[in-house]
Order: structure tokens, then C-alpha cells, then sequence
């Protein structure tokens, strides 16, 4: 397994926990408090902050050669996985509004580092599992 997949790993790991702690914290804090103070369970979102140490625990791949033209493939269309994501929840998160309420209706603003955070972690996730998913399952380094 390369660097490359070990830091995708801890991606998915990392947001995927939490993405589902913060959703139970939010159950259970609805349940207890109501629905204005459950909020605060998506504050468990952070957890997937630690994902972005990959590169520093993981060093770099000893050898000469350390990327090769595939590496950089499947990188590349990776990024792009990556990025289509963000577009897409931000145009999402911005037409959804305007067809459910209507063109006169308001958004506040504290809803835009929300839909930024949304956007990024779910770029962060597809370019992992991009990642991961044209690697294969094969050997050693990433091989079939």
C-alpha cells in the first residue's frame, strides 16, 4: 500500500466517524434538549480534521522513483471526482432553497460556512475513495 492510499484511508476513517458521531450526537441530543440546542452535535464534525495529519504521520515512500504516470492518473482523476463533488453540493445546497421556498424567500448567512464545510468534506471523501477505488484491491503497492 502506498502513501497515497494510506492518507485516503485515514480520510475516509476520519470523516466517516465523523460524519456518524455527529449524526447520533444529533439524535440523541434531540431527543434530550430539543431542536435548537442539537445542533451543537454536529460540532463532532471536527473529528475529521485529523484526516488532514495523513501526510505528516505517513512519510514519504523511500526510492528513487516515488510517482509514476499512473500515480499521477489516478490523482488527477481523483481531483476532478473531487471537485464535480463540491459543485454539485454547492448547486445543491443553492438551487434546493430557491425551488422548495421560492425566489423571494431569504437564506441567512450563517448557512455559508456551513454549505463550505459540507462542500469540502465531501470532496475530501470522494477524492479518497476515488483514490482507493482505482488503486484496486490488489498487493503490494497499490498492484493488481
Amino acid at each position: 500500500m502506498n502513501r497515497a492510499q494510506k492518507v485516503a484511508w485515514l480520510f475516509v476513517i476520519t470523516i466517516s466517524l465523523a460524519v456518524v458521531s455527529s449524526l447520533a450526537a444529533f439524535a440523541i441530543l434531540y431527543i434530550k434538549v430539543g431542536i435548537p440546542k442539537a445542533f451543537a452535535g454536529f460540532a463532532l464534525l471536527g473529528i475529521a480534521g485529523f484526516g488532514g495529519f495523513g501526510p505528516i504521520v505517513f512519510p514519504k515512500d523511500k526510492g528513487k522513483i516515488t510517482c509514476d504516470e499512473r500515480d499521477t492518473f489516478i490523482d488527477r482523476q481523483a481531483a476532478i471526482a473531487g471537485f464535480a463533488t463540491a459543485f454539485l453540493v454547492v448547486g445543491l445546497a443553492c438551487m434546493l432553497p430557491f425551488f422548495i421556498l421560492g425566489p423571494q424567500a431569504t437564506v441567512a448567512v450563517w448557512w455559508l460556512p456551513n454549505i463550505f464545510g459540507a462542500a469540502g468534506l465531501a470532496t475530501f471523501f470522494v477524492h479518497s475513495v476515488v483514490i482507493l477505488v482505482l488503486y484496486g484491491r490488489g498487493g503490494g503497492n497499490g498492484e493488481k
